[in-house]
């Protein structure tokens, strides 16, 4: 599938809750539609200069993300990491069918807690990717996406979850992705320790409200903040950059600063 037309793709799963339905259903399915977020692409870079390592990814939701890194290699070791009960039998599906997944039932964030998490249905579609810990949240993300008549139309169920810190599970990770609905600076507070000792390269999603914050706790931690330019292959070195919101361009990536020529050198030119 062209560039393009993953892009139209996209647009239309964002379009309408059937059409998302559609478009998730068929990314699982379909590995050629893999990944889901073309902006995955930048992992391959990733598993060429730490290989053998392990993908830790936060916010794993059905295992969309896990079966989008299999693109780039088959025996990388995935942990997930999801607090949504009700998808726990989609990620056991992947677990059956891959011997170097395993997941955990829990959220991460900055310290133990137990938290509710809201999650949109509409019309028997359950919109997983739009369930956030903050009910006020989830409706505006699901107005901005759907249109305010879609959103009032869904009805919002609230889910019980664990969180943990990173730091308590002790894993060494090599590439870490964060999807946090808006939380990802609070799963990194509780991450500083793996990062300052595994110095992973970290995928995470950057809102306006914590932007600041997320930019200072890496620079503190001599990383820098880079995009990824999907149509060139090729990382972004302007850290101020807008994120357009749409899928595929959503993710900045901290980068170790160590890693930096290496990783020039794979993508340049």
């Amino acid at each position: 599938m062209s560039l393009s037309l993953a892009r139209i793709g996209a647009q239309i799963a964002e379009f309408h809750p059937y059409g998302w339905r559609l478009a998730w259903t068929a990314a699982r399915r379909l590995p050629f539609l893999l990944p889901h977020d073309k902006s995955y692409n930048a992992f391959r870079h990733f598993v060429a200069l730490k290989p053998d390592g392990l993908f830790v990814d936060i916010g794993a939701n059905d295992g969309i993300s896990a079966l989008s890194f299999r693109r780039f290699d088959r025996s990388y070791r995935i942990f997930s990491l999801e607090a949504n009960q009700l998808l726990k039998p989609w990620l056991q599906e992947v677990k059956d069918s891959d011997a170097h997944f395993e997941y955990m039932m829990v959220g991460a964030g900055s310290a133990p807690a137990r938290v509710r998490f809201y999650v949109p249905i509409y019309r028997g579609v359950v919109l997983h990717t739009f369930a956030s810990a903050n009910l006020e949240g989830t409706r505006s993300t699901l107005a901005g996406s759907f249109g305010e008549a879609i959103a009032a139309a869904c009805r919002i169920d609230a889910v019980d979850a664990e969180i943990v810190r990173l730091d308590d599970l002790n894993l060494d990770p090599t590439i870490v992705k964060v999807d946090a609905e808006g939380f990802d600076h609070d799963v990194l507070i509780g991450a500083v320790r793996t990062v300052e000792k595994c110095r992973p390269f970290v995928v995470v999603e950057i809102d306006d409200a914590h932007a600041s914050a997320i930019r200072d706790y890496f620079e503190t931690r001599r990383y820098r903040l880079l995009g990824y330019d999907i149509a060139r292959d090729r990382f972004d070195p302007e850290t101020g950059a807008q994120r357009s919101g749409r899928s595929g361009e959503r993710n900045l990536f901290a980068i170790p600063e160590e890693m930096i020529p290496e990783l020039a050198s794979r993508t340049r030119s």
